[in-house]
């Protein structure tokens, strides 16, 4: 334990992904949903600008240039009539139109200045309006003789008039101008808004579901594993928030790879001491039971037998646990080798003959090749004998029980067929784990629940594998195993 504290390093695995420098999720998606806002809020001010440059050219072509427009026209109508009754003033003198041309002359002046006070932004037009006061005021101050003549005068005006018109038009023109730019400026931007709003969103999502989903399958992947009773390497990307979940997945692993070291170490010191004492008691009721230390009577005999029964039951069950240990620390040590399966099956059932007589059970060979296995003999052996002790727990007295082999394809097909009650088809994949036992209400369990999950570690370890299913009746549990190359049927 010292020497880890004094070189820390020595105890990280070369497996371990290096942590790479993140950032929270939260605190990445708080900093770009702020670049988002400004983003928005600057188009948003810019279109609010647009917007009010519009409001203004509308406002200032319906309150100015309209009504200016309008004046304009009407003193063009009141300046004809006024020339009009002018001329005819000059040439019928003495019938009124003279004054009936001042009163027109009058109105126009009036309506003239009534425009001034509108015109304060506009000093130029407010000129104009000026030149033409000054040169209606000499046109009506223009004596009415038989020689005046009012052309030169009323070109001056009506060149003035038109100076006035023409700037009145660049007015209404430059504002119905200016409220076109806006309002183009205004629905591209909210256009731009929208699309970016729209865009900035879709980009969020994919980029969170990009953090979160990838490091959210690894560690999914390694929670997987260790349900399966198997350890993984999580990688520590993402956001700050997932890599602390990882390494606290990782530390979970060693913490269990650690607990799994003491809980074997302890199961094998304890099936050590126990098997010690169960040999003697084995070994001395058998003697017992040989007689050779005196004759015994029915009733003495009916007990030994009994305990040693239980001894052997009792011995057999450390030893499975032994055999567990040393299967998940990988220490058992495999020889493989050609093996006849026909004549494996053949050794197979001459080993279990004896318990199948207490039961009156039948055991049918069915060999339907006589190919060549690739398998360690005595594992081949001990995987017979959990299956067929498995079958003969649990098929009924005088019943049948199969044991049978044959090809499939490259690999070699095992099977062991009782006539018991089967399994749930739920709990057909749960009886291969630690200790589990399938519970029946009518009847105490038997056994350790290790059988099947040795004998699917055994047949891992020589590349094969198992499978449970309900047979109607029964239960046939077949396995398969690598084929010798050109063995033949």
């Amino acid at each position: 334990m010292a020497s880890r504290a004094s070189n820390p390093s020595a105890t990280r695995s070369p497996s371990t992904p290096r942590r790479e420098r993140s950032t929270s999720l939260l605190r990445r998606v708080q900093w770009f949903a702020l670049a988002i806002f400004l983003l928005v809020t600057l188009i948003g001010v810019l279109a609010l600008h647009a917007v009010h440059t519009l409001k203004e050219s509308s406002d200032t072509l319906l309150q100015l240039a309209l009504p200016l427009q309008r004046d304009s026209m009407k003193l063009d109508e009141l300046q004809r009539r006024a020339e009009f009754y002018r001329r005819l003033a000059e040439i019928l003198p003495g019938q009124g139109y003279e004054q009936t041309s001042q009163a027109l002359i009058h109105r126009e002046q009036l309506h003239l200045q009534a425009l001034l006070p509108k015109l304060q932004k506009h000093p130029h037009i407010a000129q104009d309006v000026g030149a033409v006061l000054n040169q209606l005021q000499r046109f009506a101050n223009e004596p009415l003789t038989p020689n005046t003549r009012l052309d030169t005068e009323q070109n001056q005006l009506d060149a003035k008039l038109d100076t006035l018109r023409q700037d009145l038009f660049a007015i209404f023109q430059q504002q119905a101008d200016r409220a076109n730019t806006a309002r183009r400026r205004a629905s591209w931007l909210i256009f731009t808004l929208i699309a970016l709003t729209a865009g900035l969103a879709i980009l969020v999502s994919w980029r969170v579901a990009v953090s979160l989903s990838r490091p959210l399958r690894a560690i999914r992947r390694a929670l997987d594993a260790l349900a399966q009773g198997q350890s993984a390497a999580v990688a520590q990307t993402g956001p700050t928030e997932l890599r602390a979940v990882a390494s606290s997945i990782v530390q979970m692993q060693e913490r269990l790879r650690e607990e799994e070291k003491l809980r074997h170490l302890f199961l094998s010191q304890v099936s050590h001491e126990l098997k010690t004492p169960l040999a003697s008691a084995r070994s001395g009721s058998e003697l017992l039971l040989s007689e050779r230390l005196g004759s015994l009577t029915p009733r003495q005999r009916e007990v030994l037998e009994i305990i040693s029964r239980q001894v052997q039951e009792l011995y057999l069950a450390i030893q499975e646990m032994l055999d567990l240990h040393a299967l998940k620390a990988r220490r058992l040590d495999y020889q493989i080798a050609s093996v006849d399966s026909a004549k494996i099956l053949q050794e197979a059932a001459a080993r279990i003959g004896p318990q199948l007589e207490q039961k009156e059970q039948t055991l049918i060979l069915q060999i339907q090749c006589r190919a060549m296995v690739l398998a360690d003999p005595q594992r081949l052996l001990q995987i017979f004998a959990n299956l067929l002790s498995n079958a003969h727990k649990y098929a009924p007295a005088k019943s049948l029980i199969e044991l049978g082999v044959d090809m499939d394809g490259a690999e070699i097909h095992f099977w062991v067929r009782d006539q018991g009650p089967g399994i749930p088809q739920g709990l057909l994949e749960k009886v291969f784990e630690d200790f589990y036992q399938v519970q029946d209400h009518h009847r105490l369990a038997k056994g350790t629940g290790l059988g099947l999950s040795i004998t699917r570690e055994l047949l891992a370890a020589q590349n094969g594998r198992i499978r449970l299913r309900n047979a109607s009746p029964g239960l046939m549990a077949e396995f398969w195993l690598p084929g010798k190359p050109g063995t033949q049927e």
